[in-house]
C-alpha cells in the first residue's frame, strides 16, 4: 500500500486537502491512481466530492460529523485540473472581503476557461469564461477587488466599504492592487486609489 502513502505525503506536503487525479498524475498511471483513488474513498481515506475531485476528510468531534470542504478549495482543484485562471466575482468577492456577510449559495469564478457550472450539496460553482488578456493583467487579490467594485458600482463605494477593504490587506498589497489597478477602468481605479487614503489605525 506504499502509492496510498505517497499520494496522502504529497497532499500533506503540497498542503491540499482537496484535489483530482491530475494534481498526483506524477504518481503513476492515470488508471492505475483511479482504481486506487476508488479504493481509497471506499475504505474511508478519502471522500468523493463530485465527479473527479476527492477530500482528505477531516472529522469534527465537537459536532461528530466530517467538517464540510471549502467551496474555494473544490473551485481551485478544478481549476488546477483544467489549467484555468480563476478568480471570485459577484457576491462571493463581496462575501471574501468582509463587504457582505450574506453567504451565497452560487459561487461565481471569472475563469480562463469555458463557461462551466458544477453543484456541491446544493451549492453551485460557475466557472464564466473571460479573455486570458482580463484575467492574466492582474494579481488575486487585485481581481477580487475590482470585481467587488464592479458587482458594487460605482455609486456604491462608499467611505466605510473603503476602510473595510482596506482593513483586508497590508500596506504592500494595498501599493500592489494600487499599482496594477492602473490598467483597468477609471471609475474602478479612483476608487482604489481612496485605499490608500484610509489611516490603518482608525
Amino acid at each position: 500500500m506504499t502509492i496510498d502513502k505517497d499520494i496522502l505525503n504529497r497532499l500533506n506536503e503540497q498542503n491540499i486537502s482537496v484535489f483530482t487525479i491530475n494534481d498526483i498524475i506524477d504518481l503513476g498511471s492515470y488508471d492505475n491512481l483511479r482504481k486506487i483513488l476508488e479504493r481509497m474513498t471506499k475504505s474511508g481515506t478519502l471522500r468523493r466530492l463530485i465527479r473527479g475531485v476527492y477530500e482528505i476528510p477531516k472529522y469534527n468531534k465537537t459536532f461528530n460529523m466530517f467538517a464540510s470542504p471549502s467551496i474555494d478549495d473544490i473551485a481551485k482543484a478544478l481549476a488546477r485540473n483544467f489549467n484555468w485562471d480563476i478568480y471570485p466575482s459577484g457576491n462571493y468577492a463581496l462575501n471574501i472581503l468582509g463587504i457582505s456577510t450574506q453567504i451565497p449559495s452560487k459561487y461565481i469564478y471569472i475563469s480562463s476557461g469555458p463557461n462551466r457550472k458544477y453543484e456541491y450539496e446544493g451549492n453551485i460553482i460557475f466557472f464564466k469564461h473571460a479573455t486570458l488578456k482580463e484575467t492574466n493583467s492582474f494579481s488575486y487579490i487585485t481581481n477580487i477587488v475590482i470585481q467587488a467594485f464592479k458587482e458594487l458600482g460605482k455609486d456604491n463605494i462608499t467611505d466605510e466599504i473603503i476602510k473595510l477593504i482596506r482593513h483586508k490587506f497590508s500596506s504592500d498589497e494595498i501599493n500592489l492592487i494600487c499599482e496594477e489597478a492602473k490598467k483597468t477602468t477609471i471609475w474602478i481605479y479612483q476608487n482604489i486609489l481612496r485605499l490608500k487614503e484610509v489611516n490603518i489605525h482608525e
